[in-house]
């Protein structure tokens, strides 16, 4: 791992970015998007099926809260998309706090793989979903 000092403006941005994702974080909790509707999804009404973020918020939500069976239930990535957001958070917070850039080493590779992995994914998941919805 490697620590990189971090200017002034660089921290502020850090902590900025922290304070984001813990509003996020802390609307997931409270905020149930069962009992208190947004909006309907415009690609469902125009399409018929589900978009590819469909269930995210309810799963964020059920995550939060601990009832893992529902957000998965909701969206299978909805719960390591919250996990990944309270990593993120910690990350920023720390770098923030002690002014430093924390970087693993980590092969450019093993990072795009991770990321194929979660689009193939979350695509598979998406096909999988359009074809119980029409059947």
């Amino acid at each position: 791992m490697t620590f990189i000092d971090l200017k002034p403006d660089q921290r502020v941005i850090r902590l900025s970015i922290a304070g984001v994702l813990f509003l996020i974080i802390l609307a997931s909790i409270y905020y149930d998007p069962i009992n208190y509707k947004i909006t309907d999804c415009s690609f469902k009404y125009i399409t018929g099926v589900s978009c590819p973020g469909c269930g995210l918020t309810r799963s964020f939500h059920s995550g939060a809260n601990f009832y893992l069976t529902e957000a998965f239930a909701f969206h299978l990535l909805g719960p390591f998309f919250l996990l990944g957001f309270i990593i993120f958070f910690l990350k920023y917070l720390m770098e923030s706090t002690i002014g430093k850039k924390i970087q693993p080493k980590m092969k450019p590779a093993v990072i795009r793989t991770f990321f194929l992995i979660i689009g193939i994914t979350w695509l598979g998941f998406w096909i999988s979903r359009m074809i119980y919805e029409m059947f």
